[in-house]
């Protein structure tokens, strides 16, 4: 059962220039894990890569309906692809799946964030399918 359902969309230009007046901005919105993964990306590639968390998390702020602040923050959302370059996310506390989608093109880049209840035999059983 979909609980909640985000999307969101990110100039990359803009997140660059965030990143040039805000040297702690990663740190604000990157977990250390995340950043790890974005100090192995140069230029372009590791630009789309912030811009993507970033827009990823914002999303899953809006499939739960409260943006930023009081019930997520930054740093209890991390982010980070699978050995086929699949985005995986886990938020602190979350028990519910979490479905990722990032795309990129020119300056953009745009997530979706579908949250799904796991069907009870998942949440008995702890399984993934």
């Amino acid at each position: 059962m979909i609980i909640g359902i985000g999307n969101d969309m990110e100039s990359i230009s803009r997140i660059e220039g965030v990143l040039k007046r805000r040297p702690n901005f990663l740190s604000t919105i990157l977990t250390p894990a995340e950043m790890a993964a974005a100090e192995e990306r140069t230029g372009r590639h590791y630009l789309e890569f912030v811009a993507g968390r970033f827009s990823a998390k914002e999303a899953y702020s809006k499939a739960l309906g409260t943006g930023i602040g009081k019930t997520v923050s930054w740093k209890n959302m991390t982010l980070l692809n699978n050995k086929a370059g699949q985005p995986l996310m886990r938020v602190d506390g979350q028990k519910n799946r979490i479905l990722v989608a990032i795309t990129h093109s020119g300056d953009f880049v745009s997530t979706i964030v579908v949250i799904e209840k796991k069907p009870w035999y998942q949440r008995v059983f702890r399984t993934f399918i």
